[in-house]
């Protein structure tokens, strides 16, 4: 499988198919208190103490840089990423006020027009935490009819 470099996917947009996964450069993040319990009341989720919500790193596919370079993938403003599945396999529970390495890779497809990004989290020792999958699906916002 060939990497390529996030600066190849910016001079390519909305480039779907291409050989091997987009990898970002690691990414260190950290599960804020008060971050996991605004997101804790948002969806919901009973009382976590300690342990952060398994859905919360979810949110991390919105940081600039990975939000970015979906918009460029996807093709930019005339497309728009559909949520069409997820799922995670966690190894460790995160912990409330750690910091963490995120991995992310995404990979594209033509048919149907999808995006899949895949998440590890690791502890900053190296320990891997949790695997994270999202898959978009890619859909023109403009000039396409349905019959």
């Amino acid at each position: 499988m060939t990497t390529r470099d996030p600066a190849q996917a910016a001079a390519q947009p909305g480039e779907l198919g291409a050989a091997g996964p987009v990898r970002l450069p690691a990414i260190r993040v950290r599960t804020e208190p008060n971050e996991v319990a605004a997101f804790s009341r948002e969806t919901f989720a009973a009382g976590t103490g300690d342990f952060v919500p398994l859905t919360f790193p979810f949110r991390w596919f919105t940081l600039p840089p990975v939000r970015a370079l979906i918009m460029q993938l996807s093709g930019g403003e005339e497309f728009l990423p559909v949520h069409e599945a997820q799922s995670f396999v966690y190894e460790r529970s995160l912990r409330t006020g750690a910091d963490y390495v995120l991995d992310i890779a995404i990979e594209t497809s033509e048919t149907p027009p999808r995006l899949t990004l895949k998440m590890t989290v690791a502890a900053l020792q190296g320990e891997i935490c949790a695997r994270l999958e999202t898959i978009l699906r890619i859909v023109r916002l403009k000039g396409e009819t349905l019959s």
